[in-house]
């Protein structure tokens, strides 16, 4: 019995001990003061990380409702009304275009000739041949940078309208020049042409070829209507 009341002394007294010693309390007061600090420190950066985040944010939202509200101008205001010309110009360019390409194929089941004689009289095949790759260059590429992933801003459409239509419309003239080209001329056309300078024609022998050429030409209006 005694000895258990002096180990029970001697814990109480120990446990005291340790309570009541200032050094723990002074190390413990410093431990707290300098994880507050910590704390503190990290909560100023997290702070100041927010701020910076929130005005980056804040930016981007700017910029972005600045794009927006410049593709609305490009299709609300003047650049519609350009692109809107440019995309009607479009089609009428495309609807002559397949007209023409009627007419040319009539024109080469007429005149079988024409289809050679043009080869010597210009050189409508490789203007044509040109001014179609390029515009079908153009128009792959506006295909291709378009879809869901990458969509073309109010500026890009109408840049590219606007390319669309010179292109079109010279392709659509090219093609229209080759079409008169194959209807009229003859193999007959491209001897004189070969042989003009080398071979004396008279006043009357001149007159007489533009008096035929004058006669070909009415009976291609009385057939192709133009």
């Amino acid at each position: 019995m005694t000895a258990l009341l002096l180990s029970l002394g001697t814990a109480k007294g120990y446990g005291q001990y340790v309570t009541s010693n200032p050094g723990e309390y002074v190390i413990l007061e410093q431990g707290n003061n300098l994880i507050n600090q910590t704390v503190k420190s990290e909560m100023k950066a997290q702070t100041a990380t927010a701020v910076l985040q929130n005005t980056m944010a804040g930016e981007f939202t700017k910029m972005k409702q600045w794009e927006k509200n410049y593709n609305t101008y490009l299709k609300k205001a003047d650049g519609y009304a350009s692109a809107l010309k440019a995309a009607t110009h479009i089609y009428d360019d495309g609807l002559r275009i397949l007209i023409t390409l009627n007419k040319l194929r009539k024109a080469t089941a007429n005149n079988p000739q024409g289809v050679v004689a043009t080869l010597d009289m210009n050189n409508l095949y490789m203007e044509t041949t040109t001014e179609m790759l390029t515009c079908f260059t153009l128009l792959k590429d506006a295909v291709a940078k378009g879809g869901k992933e990458n969509m073309l801003t109010g500026a890009e459409r109408s840049k590219t309208l606007w390319e669309l239509e010179d292109k079109l419309s010279s392709f659509s003239h090219k093609l229209h020049q080759l079409y008169l080209s194959i209807r009229h001329y003859r193999m007959a056309d491209v001897w004189n042409r070969a042989t003009a300078g080398m071979i004396e024609r008279s006043n009357g022998e001149i007159a007489r070829q533009s008096l035929s050429h004058w006669k070909r030409h009415a009976r291609e209006v009385a057939i192709y209507g133009d």
